[in-house]
């Protein structure tokens, strides 16, 4: 049995955890659509240097996000600067789903998946939410195939078959 003390502290570490979920879960809601961009981008530049180098064709595929998302392609020099990725990342199925593509494509940017990039993927998909099947699935089309002749389909069978 425990005591008070003890039963205090548990209650009020449960209570703490609750709202911490929950607070995370709504931030990404309350963020305007330039901080969604720059938390992305921040994302995608911590996968690209996971081999301690940003190649140019990662960094051409970093220009282009900052061309579709209106925002300052001086930020990639910027947020490459940072080590320590800890984001607010979306909970909708949609939001995640797009993040992890954006992440698989500059991951496979330079056509050269290194197991590096794959660590990275990984964390990071384990954070959205995903498991780690279908990770791997997504990891394996991607080395499997360029981004060029990747097709929808064949993205969108790897979550018809996690998903059902």
């Amino acid at each position: 049995m425990m005591d008070k003390s003890t039963q205090k502290f548990s209650i009020h570490k449960l209570i703490t955890t609750f709202i911490n979920k929950f607070y995370k879960k709504m931030v990404w809601d309350l963020l305007t659509e330039d901080e969604k961009n720059r938390i992305v981008l921040k994302l995608l530049i911590h996968v690209s240097k996971a081999d301690n180098m940003i190649h140019e064709r990662e960094f051409a595929y970093l220009i282009y996000v900052c061309k579709n998302f209106n925002l300052d392609p001086q930020l990639i020099k910027e947020y490459a600067q940072i080590e320590d990725i800890k984001e607010y990342l979306p909970n909708e199925e949609q939001d995640r789903l797009a993040v992890l593509y954006h992440i698989l494509f500059t991951m496979n940017a330079d056509n050269d998946v290194s197991p590096l990039e794959e660590v990275r993927v990984y964390q990071l998909g384990f954070r959205l939410g995903f498991s780690e099947a279908m990770i791997r699935d997504f990891i394996e089309l991607m080395k499997n195939h360029t981004i060029q002749d990747l097709s929808t389909e064949k993205m969108i069978n790897v979550i018809r078959k996690h998903n059902n």
